[in-house]
Parts: structure tokens; C-alpha cells; sequence
């Protein structure tokens, strides 16, 4: 069926897939069915997993209902102009048995879709969190108290708004190939399928349960993390950055350098203090972290990291086919990991930044 991003253009991924089974089995018994797109991130194991683990619906929430992220997430997908993401939403809710008329009606008219007032003031939240990230933080959250969303609820589609952004961002700028799963509405073994995925994906999908409080202490993202004690959202997230820092692939240094230009792109108040101090302890000056803040380089860069400073500025706003003709010239230059790894640094950095306006800075 035609969506609203079929305008969109969208060039061939620079990144062969890599089958790792062990993988696929973990995708598999935590997603009840197969992710074939998890082949392509391979290569980073905590880029793959992270696509895994932190989707809300494995037992991450306490109160939001499923329909409502659903949504939020197919806007926020549209909003970003992420084919992959936007298909996969939209045959997800297909699958679950909404009919393209109402599916379609969603999409061109939020007004019109015969939606309750909070799920209507979710998804225009989701909206303003993508469009104008921090800048626009103060508002969505008072538009999503006044329609009688409590402090909870909402640090919840924060943070399904956040791992929408981190996923969208992922699957455009490494062009992951998206005909696959637009057709698959399609294909007559899919319809005939339909009832039994929708029971797979009911089953797959669970609330969590309360933490106890005293989540991890993760620099440079401390505060974003406590921000969810009590959460699951806090271990899984927690567990996420570890492993992120913890990756031999790309250099503390240039992974704190791409969060640094992502946190300074976006005006974010959250970390930008820790970014720099653990910048200092890599030994790069306040006045090196300062020039390259404005001028996206300085002498005292290495190769990779000049190559991928200016590229992380790029992921903040962008057109797909601008931005994936510059992953196809930077895979010339980088080998498959750096470039992967760097595409999933800034995108996380992209909806951390997002995120922590919404529930760190919040009164």
C-alpha cells in the first residue's frame, strides 16, 4: 500500500549485512519473530543490541498503553522521514488489525482520526520533541500536563519519542534497506499470517515492573539516567551507555566528541558539563573543545575524529538522500565498524539530547 513517505528519496546501503546468530537468536526470543535489518549493525554488537533493548514495549514501561506509543511512534518516524521505521510501524499496526482507511486518516489528519484528547496531546508531543527538540521542551510538556497527563506518563513517551528518534536515525542514516518492509502488507503469505502475527506480537509485548531505586552512575549522562529511577527504563538505559563506552571501535575521546557537537547542535542543558570534563581527562583542552564547537575542527584532532566531527553536526537535521551519500563518501575513508559506530553514537547523542530537556530540565 502507498504510504506518505513513498516521496522520499532514499539511496542503496553502503553496508553489507552481517549474519551473526547469536544475534538473531537474541532479537528473536526477546521480539517473538525475526529482525533481518539487525544484520546490518552487526558489526557493533552494542549498536544491535541497543535497537533491541531499548524498545518500550519488552517490559520497559509502567503506565503508557501500547496504542498511544504506537502512534507517537509512526508520527515521530514520519516526522524524521524514516522509510524503514515508518513502514515497520505502520505494518505493526496493520498487523494488529487497524485498516489502512483509519491508518491513513492518521497520517494526513490528527484532527480528524477520532483519537481521545490524551492520545492526540501524546502525539503532538512526540511531534514537538522531534521538530524542535530542547527548544520547544517547556512547551510540550505544559500542553501534555494540561490534557491531564501526570509526571510519569509522560517521562514514559519522553522516553518512547527519544528511542523513536534513535531508531529512526539509525535505520536512515545507514540507508537500511527499506522496499522489504513497505511490501510486506503486500505479499499473500503476509495477509494469510496476519491473525497469528498479531497474537506474536501481543504476547511479545508486556508492562514492566518497579526497579529498586540507585541506578547507575553512567557520565556523561548521569542525570538522564536518574531521571528514570524506579524505571526499568533506567537498567536498560544504563546498560546501553556502559556498553557504548566500553566498545574498543571508536575512542572515548571521539565518541565524547560527536556527543559534544550533538549536545552543542541542540542547545542542550543536560551533560554538557560532563562532556567537557571527561574531555579534559582525554586531554583535550577547554580551548580545543571550545574551537571545535564552532568551527567543527582543530589541529589537535586525529584523522577519524575530523572526519567524523563535522559528519555527527550533519545527523542533527537533514534530508535521508543528503545524509546517506555522505555515509556511502565517509565508507571510502572509514572502515565498516568507525562508521558504524559513529552513526549509532549520534544517533543515540540525538535523542539523549532530546530527552534530557524533557525530564531532566523539567521543574
Amino acid at each position: 500500500m502507498a504510504t506518505a513517505l513513498d516521496h522520499v528519496a532514499w539511496e542503496p546501503c553502503p553496508f553489507e549485512p552481517q549474519r551473526d546468530r547469536a544475534l538473531e537468536t537474541y532479537a528473536r526470543r526477546k521480539q517473538r519473530m525475526p529482525n533481518p535489518a539487525l544484520a546490518y549493525f552487526a558489526p557493533v554488537p552494542w549498536f544491535a543490541r541497543a535497537l533491541v533493548d531499548l524498545h518500550p514495549e519488552y517490559g520497559l514501561l509502567l503506565r503508557l498503553d501500547y496504542e498511544v506509543m504506537d502512534l507517537v511512534q509512526l508520527v515521530v518516524s514520519q516526522e524524521n522521514s524514516c522509510r524503514f521505521c515508518y513502514a515497520a510501524v505502520r505494518a505493526m499496526l496493520w498487523a494488529q488489525g487497524m485498516s489502512r482507511a483509519r491508518i491513513e486518516r492518521i497520517e494526513q489528519d490528527l484532527a480528524r482520526a477520532d483519537l481521545p484528547p490524551r492520545t492526540l496531546a501524546a502525539i503532538a508531543f512526540g511531534r514537538s520533541q522531534s521538530r524542535t527538540g530542547p527548544a520547544g521542551a517547556a512547551a510540550a510538556r505544559e500542553a501534555l500536563a494540561r490534557a491531564g497527563v501526570g509526571a510519569e506518563e509522560m517521562r514514559e513517551i519522553a522516553f518512547a519519542v527519544a528511542l523513536t528518534d534513535f531508531s529512526n536515525r539509525a535505520h536512515s542514516i545507514a540507508a537500511i534497506p527499506s522496499r522489504p518492509m513497505e511490501r510486506m502488507p503486500e505479499q499473500l503469505h503476509v495477509r494469510l499470517m496476519r491473525p497469528l502475527m498479531n497474537l506474536m506480537l501481543r504476547r511479545s509485548r508486556f508492562h514492566g515492573q518497579r526497579t529498586p531505586e540507585g541506578a547507575a552512575s553512567v557520565p556523561p549522562h548521569s542525570r538522564l539516567v536518574r531521571a528514570y529511577e524506579g524505571s526499568p527504563i533506567a537498567a536498560a538505559l544504563g546498560r546501553t551507555l556502559e556498553a557504548l563506552w566500553a566498545s574498543p571501535v571508536l575512542t572515548r575521546r571521539c565518541k565524547l566528541l560527536i556527543f559534544a557537537v550533538v549536545s552543542r547542535g541542540l542547545s542542550c542543558q543536560t551533560c554538557p558539563h560532563e562532556i567537557v570534563s571527561g574531555l579534559r581527562r582525554e586531554g583535550i583542552s577547554d580551548a580545543t573543545v571550545a574551537q571545535v564547537l564552532t568551527h567543527l575542527d582543530a589541529p589537535e584532532l586525529d584523522p577519524v575524529e575530523r572526519l567524523l566531527v563535522p559528519f555527527a553536526r550533519e545527523t542533527i537535521w537533514y534530508e535521508p538522500a543528503t545524509i546517506q551519500r555522505r555515509v556511502r563518501a565517509l565508507r571510502e575513508q572509514l572502515a565498516k565498524p568507525q562508521l558504524l559506530e559513529a552513526i549509532g553514537v549520534a544517533s543515540l547523542a540525538n535523542g539523549l539530547c532530546r530527552l534530557g530537556a524533557m525530564v531532566v530540565d523539567a521543574p
